[in-house]
Order: C-alpha cells, then structure tokens, then sequence
C-alpha cells in the first residue's frame, strides 16, 4: 500500500516537474523565435548601416593622399566585404569608376546616362543604403562617391524562418519535452528516495539510514533526517528504558506494599495469638476454672508469654530501625575474636542444654571496621538458630579465614547433623518463614531472626550465603575491612 501511495506522490511531483519545466523551456524558445523575427531586421540595418557609413567614411579620409589609381583596391575591397556597389562620378554626373569599369587619362570615358547608372537598376530602394558623398584625390577633385547596398537578404531570411517555424518548433518541442522528462526525473528520485526513508522513520522504523551523494542541499537534508533519526532513536530508547524501570520500580513496590501487608497481617497473628492465650488463661484464674485455679503456674506461664512477646516487639523495632532512611552506622574498629568470644559467652547455656560443642578458629588480629551493635546482633542470630536447629551432641564449628588479595574477612558458622530442603534455604531469609510450620515457641522463634541479619548485612556491606555440605548447613558471610 505504501509502496503505491509514494508511486503516486512520485507521479504527481514527476508531473509537476515535467510541466513547469516544459512551459518554461518552450516560453523561451518561443521568446528567441519572437526576438529573431521581430528585432533581428532592424538590429542588423542598424549595423550594416553603421558598417557601411564608417567604412565610406574611411575611404572619403584616407583618398586624400592617395592617386585615384592607387585608392581603386580600398574601393573594391570595401565592395567585397560589405556586398555594396560603389561609383565615382563627377558633379556632371559622368561616371569614371564603378566596379565594372575604370577609365583615366586622355580616354574619354563613355556617358552613363540615368538608365545605365547602376543604381537605377536596384530594387527596393526603400530598404537599402543610398548614399552621396564628395571626395578628393591627389590628382583628382570635385567627384562625387556613391554607395548602395540593400538590405533584402534579412526579410528573405525571415521569410525562411516563419516557413521553417513548424520544423523548428518540433524539434523545440521533442527536446524541450525530453530534457523536461529526464530533468524531472533526475530531481525527483532523489526527493522521493527521502521521503520514503522519512516515512519509514515517521512510522518509528530506524533500519536504514538515507544516503544522497550530491554535495548539495539535498545530501545535507538526508545527512539532518539521519542525525534526526539517531537522535529520536536514541530517545525512544532511553523512553523505553525510563519506561522499562519504572514498571520495575512499580512492580518492586507492589511487591514491597504486599510485603509490607503480609508482614504486618503476620505481625498481627504472632500478637493476636499469646494474647488470645493469656486471656483464657487470666480468664480461667478470674473465675476459678478447673486447673486454673492454680494461678501461681498459670502466672509464670503467662510472664513467659509476656517475655516472648516483649522479644518479638524488639525485634520488629530493631528491623524498622534498619529500614528508615535517617538510620546511620556507628562505624568502630572490630576485634572478630573478642565479638564472637563474647557471642558464645552468652550462648554456652543454650549449647550445654543440647550438649552442642562450640569450636572456633580464629586469629587474635583479625579486625574490621564496621557497627559493632549491628554485626554482634546478627552473628548471635546466626549462631544461636545453629545451635536451636542442631539435634543433641552435634557440633557448631566457628572459622574466621583472612583474604588478603580482596581485603575481605569471612566468617564461617557451621551446624552438623541438619540438612535444609534446597528450595527453602532463599525462604528463611524472609520475614516470619519458619521450616517447622506449626509455630510453637517451643520449637523455634519469630521468623525474624535471619531476616534482621539480612538487613544488617545489606546495610553494613556484607555479602552472605547459607548452602548444604556433606557434614551439615553453612553459613558463610564475607566482611570488608574498611579504613580505620
């Protein structure tokens, strides 16, 4: 369809083209046939007349030095050259010279009367040269120089020309059309060739560029629709990519805001829960239910309820502390031994109750610069879910390896004995995901744990990675040493 719609266009400039150059190439010819006909005759009396006028004139200047016999060459010459017939003759009217004869001396030259002159002989004297002039010689005065010359030969020649007219006017026509054709031609490819690549780039294809070599202002339209096209390629490209990331970003805070809503439906679950508990159990006391008469017990386990509770509202406000913007790292030098000492310090009554031994290795010098809160908070997570996870008599080895080339420290926390399904392990980094799906506290905790330390690590740097091995889970985390 388009190809026939720039047939057409083409056709309709093509024709354009072809008639205004055609009309103004026969307004010309028939402009120069009009000046010929009409100007030439009178432009060329006007010359023949100042040609003949100048050159008498010549001869009137030059026979005064001269001997009637030696200026008889000047007169045939101008004879010659201007088609004139020239005479001498004296105030009686007796002709001694014309170009037909010459008599001087003692001969009596013969009487031309009026019939025999040869300018009675002329036709047409109103369109010729006439004219009289006296003249000197040396040897001879008082003669008369007459000079004639017609001017027939420029209305024979138009004559010719209005019956040659219809010859000349086909081979005007046949060329003119034909220089007009191919003239039209030749300007119109290329335009139509720019406003197909103009098309293609209106309708947002940039697969070919437009390329006219003219050295001309069409080379440069082509060579400003390509940069045009580069330019508006380029934009559309960056469009799609701003497009591109903000449905990404969007997309990521859909994905947040559901996150957010599961997190706080999950919120309100794990409080909804101990409270519907310790409202039987304080229910149960008020009205000396059954076993709930002995309230010292159900007291205690209400306190642990409480505290279980208390735990679980300070870890969601330390992982909204992690999450606002106006949070800043309290960044310290870092003795990895005396942290993770003081960790398992703490941790030695949970690991003794499952008889879990704790193994560490760990260099005296091994230092980072980094938030020491923060870094504390999520190796106790770690180790304390490795010790929670591990079954009884099973080991929890703690490795600490320098790597010198990257400035890196990495840190090994690994539990024996537990094996974690693959498609899970991604899942506990998020918030409330527990393996063991009943939710009991005697089992496990929040959820929480692994999520803060993932946003402990984000926020300090800290690459991580939890993977199966042969002899258990491990937990492996890189941390830079930073500048101190």
């Amino acid at each position: 369809m388009n190809r026939i719609v720039n047939i057409m266009k083409m056709k309709r400039i093509t024709y354009k083209l072809f008639m205004i150059t055609s009309l103004i190439l026969l307004s010309f010819a028939v402009l120069i046939y009009l000046t010929l006909y009409f100007f030439l005759p009178t432009f060329y009396e006007q010359y023949k007349t100042n040609q003949l006028q100048s050159g008498i004139e010549g001869i009137i200047g030059e026979s005064k030095n001269l001997a009637l016999k030696n200026a008889i060459p000047l007169l045939d010459e101008y004879t010659k050259e201007n088609n004139a017939i020239i005479y001498l003759q004296t105030k009686e009217g007796t002709i001694i010279y014309s170009p037909s004869f010459f008599i001087q001396g003692n001969t009596q030259p013969p009487i031309l009367t009026a019939k025999t002159a040869p300018i009675q002989n002329a036709e047409n004297l109103n369109n010729a040269f006439n004219v009289t002039l006296p003249i000197q010689f040396l040897d001879e005065d008082n003669l008369m120089v007459t000079v004639f010359a017609t001017f027939q030969p420029i209305d024979e020649a138009s004559q010719v020309l209005v019956r040659f007219l219809p010859f000349i006017s086909i081979i005007v026509v046949v060329i003119g059309l034909g220089s007009a054709y191919l003239y039209s031609r030749f300007i119109t490819k290329p335009l139509i060739y720019i406003n197909e690549g103009a098309q293609k780039m209106a309708n947002l294809d940039f697969s070919e560029n437009i390329v006219v070599r003219s050295n001309d202002e069409l080379e440069e339209l082509s060579n400003s629709l390509n940069e045009m096209s580069n330019n508006l390629q380029q934009t559309m490209l960056d469009l799609q990519k701003a497009n591109e990331q903000l449905k990404d970003d969007i997309e990521r805070e859909r994905k947040i805001e559901t996150k957010r809503r599961e997190f706080f439906a999950t919120v309100a679950h794990e409080l909804k829960t101990p409270l519907t508990v310790m409202k039987g159990y304080l229910e149960g006391m008020i009205y000396n239910i059954g076993p709930y008469q002995n309230r010292d017990l159900y007291l205690e386990k209400n306190h642990k309820i409480i505290e279980g509770m208390e735990q679980l509202v300070r870890e969601i406000l330390s992982m909204s502390k992690l999450e606002q913007d106006t949070f800043k790292l309290q960044l310290e030098e870092v003795n990895l031994l005396e942290l993770l000492d003081s960790i398992t310090k703490d941790l030695g009554f949970f690991a003794s109750q499952k008889d879990i031994r704790i193994i560490k290795q760990i260099s005296p010098n091994m230092n980072v610069r980094t938030d020491r809160d923060l870094l504390e908070k999520a190796f106790k997570n770690i180790i304390h879910n490795a010790i929670t996870y591990s079954p009884h008599g099973e080991t929890v080895l703690i490795e600490v390896t320098e790597l010198p080339k990257e400035n890196q420290i990495q840190i090994q926390v690994m539990n024996t004995g537990v094996i974690i399904k693959e498609e899970e392990i991604q899942q506990l980094f998020e918030p409330f995901y527990r393996i063991e799906k009943s939710r009991n506290r005697n089992t496990g905790g929040s959820g929480l744990g692994l999520y803060i330390v993932k946003q402990i690590f984000e926020s300090l740097s800290i690459t991580y990675l939890m993977n199966n091995t042969q002899n258990g889970v491990q937990f492996l985390a890189t941390i830079p040493k930073g500048r101190w």
